[in-house]
């Protein structure tokens, strides 16, 4: 199932309850139309008698009661009113979600860039990636070539604006921006990025103009079936918080209560809720306790899945109360200087009404100029068993069958 539309501003679409509210309202109608007619055909019944009609009579008929003799009729019971059937809420369609982890597409991606255009860094995965209805990333740099170096950063991303090709040949329809580089080259650069996105059709969260529009959901619609998506990050470096009046980004621990009741919100009004967080400690394979209550936080308060990044690996899976969340999804377009910092998977899922399903990790390496690749055999077996390993502990059971894995609860 391809999406219908994808927006990044928060619309109003007919939600569930109110679907279910409408369609209710027209089977009453309906309902006393119908009471009506049968009063109708029972009044008709009973002038016309239990012998029919006989028109023109053959003879006069003598009067049996007084009420026959008067001319006046018995007065009738009416009919009891068709009982309405409430229907069951419709049930939204299940979709298959496809999500990666951080993407930059500066430094030798923006060299590979140069060299062979904006397709290439995603080339080898853009086909796979765009199958699925919902595909979600983080975006790590601003695309743009404008801006200056936020003084007091020892890191700074700025993507070739190039880059947008292959994020668009994926069909991405989400992207994070709450993360500790997006506006690494400022205002400037922040708002070349979402005016590219917009241009492509690719929704967005986490980052904007202001705090209304960092903290704004985007949402994609697929006939009347809507998901809706947040983006946090845990990662604040010093300005990069948005306020009222200054660009920025959506903070999460530092105001978790803000971030379930915006969750919360979401869900109130869209089917599905996908969450995107930007947290824990670089190049560490474990989740820490601070992830693993703000996720399970999240999905108590109505994500349905948490797709998350920033340490540089994988970390693992965890099915929770209906719900996944994926700790990290490690680095997805990304020059590395590791092994252990190039191995990475596609988490694909299918998220319906029962919630998440069919889970499979596709694993990629990066290769040199930061492109994913999908790789097999050994290479394959040795990404799956470490998120295997490090599943585990949440309680995951990661199934290898050949150069992929089903992950189960």
């Amino acid at each position: 199932m391809r999406r219908a539309s994808t927006s990044t501003i928060l619309h109003s679409p007919r939600s569930a309850a109110r679907r279910v509210r409408e369609r209710r309202a027209r089977i009453r109608a309906v309902a006393a139309v119908a009471a009506l007619l049968a009063i109708i055909a029972a009044a008709a019944l009973i002038v016309r008698g239990d012998a029919g009609w006989a028109w023109p009579p053959s003879a006069s008929p003598v009067p049996t009661s007084t009420a026959e003799a008067t001319g006046t009729a018995p007065p009738v019971e009416p009919a009891a009113p068709a009982p309405v059937i409430e229907p069951e809420p419709s049930l939204p369609a299940t979709l298959t979600v496809a999500a990666v982890g951080d993407m930059h597409f500066d430094r030798r991606v923006k060299e590979l860039i140069v060299r062979e255009g904006g397709l290439a860094p995603l080339k080898l995965v853009a086909e796979h990636l765009a199958r699925a209805d919902v595909t979600v990333g983080n975006l790590e740099s601003p695309l743009s070539s404008r801006g200056t170096p936020l003084p007091g950063k020892d890191v700074h991303f700025r993507g070739d604006p190039r880059g947008i090709e292959g994020l668009a040949a994926s069909d991405f329809t989400f992207l994070a921006l709450a993360n500790n580089h997006i506006l690494d080259y400022g205002t400037e650069a922040l708002m070349d990025t979402v005016a590219s996105l917009d241009l492509a059709g690719i929704g967005y969260a986490g980052a904007g103009i202001d705090r209304a529009a960092a903290w704004k959901p985007a949402v994609a619609t697929y006939g009347d079936t809507t998901v809706a998506f947040l983006s946090f990050s845990h990662i604040l470096p010093a300005g990069f918080i948005a306020g009222d009046s200054r660009p920025g980004l959506a903070p999460g621990r530092t105001d978790m209560a803000a971030v379930t009741s915006a969750i919360s919100a979401a869900k109130a009004e869209y089917d599905y809720v996908l969450v995107s967080f930007h947290w824990g400690v670089e190049y560490v394979d474990d989740a820490n306790g601070d992830q693993v209550r703000d996720g399970r936080a999240a999905i108590d308060a109505g994500a349905d899945m948490v797709l998350s990044h920033h340490p540089h690996v994988i970390q693992g899976v965890e099915f929770y109360n209906g719900g996944l969340i994926a700790y990290s999804l490690g680095d997805f377009v990304f020059d590395h200087y590791s092994r252990k910092t190039g191995e990475a998977f596609v988490l694909d899922a299918e998220l319906g009404p029962h919630g998440v399903a069919n889970v499979r990790a596709t694993p990629v390496y990066l290769q040199g100029f930061g492109q994913p690749k999908f790789v097999s055999g050994s290479e394959a077996t040795d990404i799956l068993e470490r998120l295997k390993r490090i599943s585990g502990p949440h309680g995951t059971s990661v199934v290898i069958e050949g150069d992929t894995a089903r992950l189960l609860p």
